[in-house]
């Protein structure tokens, strides 16, 4: 489809003004919690006031222990189940009971994960508190049924998350191939060779969870990608609903430790509603909308959405290793879907130093706003 001069113009405009805001929002880190983020919530919430929303703040607290140590523990309890799985089938050569072991700890690490996801409110140790911003429409009556969700804290790791994603999937490919050589093993007990590979694959899928297990969480990322482009789509998407519409806003905090606040938004409501969240928009790349549990209706008008206004979109799983506010929100009985664009190179900036401002042109935003507020309207 040819756009006119007024469609370019408009779409050059919104450009423009996203990477504006971006910059502005992403000058420095926002740590949740910190007098950083507080002042980007402040910027966000003056915007929201002018485009006809009542704003409030909520205040609620969590642990980091899930955040800050969750993936160190349950990377140890993988990497040394795994491991000695390897020693059990090939010194003492009881493949079948390697098989068992090693599932066993991959089991066992997805379930200290669950568990330590699911205590984040309510562990005692390392507390911290922070704040979402909440915007209703002024003069419009009855709760949203729709929000618009996206976070505004940023972190860094020590490595970024294309090489903890890599991490993650390396080490169950290699879980899959040892629990494949084992169970060729016990077919050969006498055969040197697969006793070879069931030692061998055990210890590379040991070694392949190690970068997940040492990555620690740091504060020298201003968070660009994630989440200032999120943020300034939700923003230019609202803009673009009428003012009549009833649609929520939920600019959350702690998304980036552990989803503590998303968690804490859907603890505090007694209503189930739907969550349309925008996380990580880049110029490059293609759009995705990643999907979590069973309920399906944000994600198919989000596939409306994008037909209506001419882009590709792939609906599909959260991506291994990645968390987003609209997992926490489906684990409390939301239909919620994510929208984000990027590609690998996406990926290797986020959550390192090199997710700066400079490096994005706005136009990814402004064609994720477009999205954004068609799917509302789908919804609606």
């Amino acid at each position: 489809m040819r756009k006119t001069g007024d469609s370019a113009a408009a779409e050059s405009d919104a450009a423009l003004w996203a990477k504006s805001f971006v910059t502005q929002l992403a000058s420095t880190p926002r740590f949740a919690g910190s007098k950083a983020e507080q002042e980007a919530r402040e910027l966000c919430a003056d915007h929201l006031g002018k485009s006809g929303f009542k704003i409030s703040v909520e205040e609620f607290s969590f642990s980091q222990v899930p955040a800050r140590l969750g993936p160190f523990i349950c990377g140890i309890v993988f990497a040394v189940g795994v491991f000695f799985s390897g020693h059990i089938a090939a010194a003492e050569k009881k493949p079948l009971l390697g098989i068992a072991v090693a599932l066993g700890s991959a089991a066992i690490a997805a379930l200290c994960g669950f568990l330590l996801m699911r205590s984040i409110a309510t562990l005692p140790a390392w507390r911290l508190s922070s704040s979402n911003l909440i915007g209703v429409r002024e003069g419009v009556s009855g709760e949203p049924k729709v929000w618009l969700v996206a976070h505004v804290d940023s972190k860094s790791q020590t490595l970024g998350m294309l090489a903890r994603v890599g991490s993650l999937v390396a080490a169950g490919a290699m879980l899959a191939l040892t629990i494949g050589a084992m169970a060729l093993q016990s077919s050969r007990m006498s055969d040197e060779l697969a006793l070879m590979r069931s030692a061998y694959s055990a210890m590379f899928a040991a070694l392949a969870i190690l970068p997940f297990t040492f990555c620690f969480i740091t504060n020298k990322s201003r968070g660009a990608l994630d989440n200032a482009s999120g943020v300034a789509a939700l923003l230019r998407a609202v803009d673009a609903l009428p003012r009549e519409l009833n649609v929520g806003v939920l600019l959350s905090s702690a998304e980036e430790l552990g989803l503590a606040g998303a968690q804490a938004f859907a603890a505090s409501r007694t209503f189930r509603g739907i969550a349309v969240n925008c996380d990580t928009i880049d110029s490059a790349g293609r759009f995705i909308c990643m999907t979590s549990g069973s309920r399906k209706a944000a994600s198919s008008a989000m596939a409306r959405a994008a037909g209506k206004t001419g882009q590709p979109l792939e609906i599909r799983g959260v991506i291994p290793g990645i968390l987003t506010d609209s997992v926490a929100l489906a684990r409390a009985g939301w239909d919620s879907c994510t929208l984000s664009r990027g590609n690998l190179r996406t990926l290797a900036r986020v959550h390192t130093s090199g997710d700066e401002p400079g490096r994005i042109d706005g136009t990814g935003i402004a064609l994720a706003a477009r999205i954004l507020a068609a799917t509302v309207e789908e919804l609606t």
